[in-house]
């Protein structure tokens, strides 16, 4: 078996031809399962919103309780409930910053709409193959919403996480927002990070974090892994997947079916020994970016599992080392997404 793995892994990287890996017949999609119930982690206080219509009416309504002030940066923002919520807040004297990505076209556009309301709307400096992925909301300071679940027309319907917190690390993700500001030419304090051994934010760019948290994780595995993907083209990772099958570690691997660039890493998990399976689509996206390991160690967000999200794009992701109750209501959406890909 390891002599497989190896070859089918050189025979990948030396670039050789290699069966190319059809999508899974479409089906009625897999149920998205409501927001979870709040947990403590450490100090602070986690509920895993797993996409859908009760996430988005989540979202509204932690806006619609804003107060002091509403800091937003999100990839693709034009879903109109919230839209609509940002420019209530506003019009209600909340301070709200916006920074959006304006390569981006529904972006662009919700940006045109709200800086016609009043709203402070800033411009991530992007560039050529390189796009602001960020999904954060911080309200008041004092609550936040991270993750991988874009605010696009049809972003309710993907199969994606975020997750609700309240606690120090709400200070910490508010940090990356305030750095993000300073990078887009604001004169902002960025103050130093909060120690929070409960929720480690990691990002890409100005650093690049998320990539050796994710092999740290995969490394450190002892009994399980699962991991639902939108991609995965980084060849460290699959080359450490297989390391982690070999020497007895549970791995299931479901993508999404509308990403070909995924396939030479599909065809080297399996000839490893992986078991990968494809997300059978009713027409959403498996969008997600997630990993569980051993049912208790938790890390996802914004960063696709490629040279994009690991490197060039800037991306924002949450590890929770110790979190068994988080990662069993994530598990339990892989479960019927894995079973409903069968």
């Amino acid at each position: 078996c390891f002599l497989v793995a190896l070859t089918a892994v050189g025979a990948w990287l030396a670039g050789c031809a290699l069966p190319v890996v059809s999508a899974a017949t479409p089906a009625p999609p897999a149920k998205l399962l409501a927001p979870a119930a709040p947990v403590m982690v450490g100090a602070d206080q986690v509920t895993l919103l797993r996409s859908g219509p009760p996430t988005f009416a989540e979202l509204r309504a932690l806006i619609d309780t804003a107060r002091v002030s509403v800091h937003v940066e999100v990839y693709e923002f034009g879903h109109p409930l919230l839209v609509a919520a940002v420019e209530a807040a506003q019009r209600r004297g909340v301070a709200v910053t916006v920074i959006d990505d304006p390569s981006e076209l529904a972006s662009a556009a919700t940006a045109l709409r709200l800086r016609s309301e009043g709203v402070d709307v800033v411009d991530y400096p992007v560039r050529k193959l390189m796009i602001d992925h960020v999904k954060l909301l911080v309200v008041d300071d004092t609550v936040a919403v991270i993750g991988g679940i874009n605010w696009g027309v049809k972003s309710p319907a993907n199969h994606d996480y975020d997750a609700e917190v309240r606690g120090p690390v709400v200070a910490n993700l508010d940090r990356v927002f305030l750095r993000d500001l300073a990078t887009c030419g604001r004169s902002v304090a960025v103050p130093p990070p909060l120690p929070d051994p409960g929720i480690l934010v990691a990002a890409t760019l100005p650093a690049a974090e998320i990539r050796p948290l994710v092999l740290d994780v995969v490394g450190a595995a002892r009994t399980s892994l699962r991991l639902e993907l939108f991609v995965i083209t980084d060849t460290s990772v699959v080359r450490a997947l297989i390391t982690a099958h070999l020497r007895g570690v549970d791995v299931e691997v479901l993508l999404d079916p509308s990403q070909p660039s995924s396939e030479p890493s599909i065809v080297a998990l399996r000839t490893g020994g992986v078991d990968v399976r494809i997300y059978r689509s009713g027409g959403e996206l498996l969008h997600a970016k997630a990993i569980v390991a051993d049912e208790s160690r938790v890390l996802f967000g914004s960063a696709n599992w490629s040279g994009g999200g690991f490197a060039r794009n800037h991306e924002l992701d949450i590890e929770l080392p110790q979190a068994p109750a988080v990662a069993q209501a994530m598990l339990a959406q892989m479960a019927l997404d894995w079973a409903a890909s069968g």
